[in-house]
């Protein structure tokens, strides 16, 4: 079975790639895991990500589990 993670250059100060990329995280810094690449782009889209942004800035990865 696999999930989806959610990576991006974009650093939260406008710097693009400079450290390599950022992970969308949970309150305990663990990378946050989706069932499908829609449930990550939904949970983007309910925290105030803009469609245009998710598909200019946003990779998705699929992880084994």
């Amino acid at each position: 079975m696999s999930n989806i993670v959610c990576k991006t250059l974009m650093c939260s100060d406008g710097v693009i790639g400079l450290n390599g990329y950022q992970y969308l995280l949970d309150d305990y810094d663990n990378e946050m895991q989706f069932a499908s690449t829609g449930d990550a782009i939904t949970f983007l889209l309910d925290n105030g990500y803009t469609m245009n942004w998710i598909k200019e800035w946003v990779e998705f990865e699929t992880i084994d589990k």
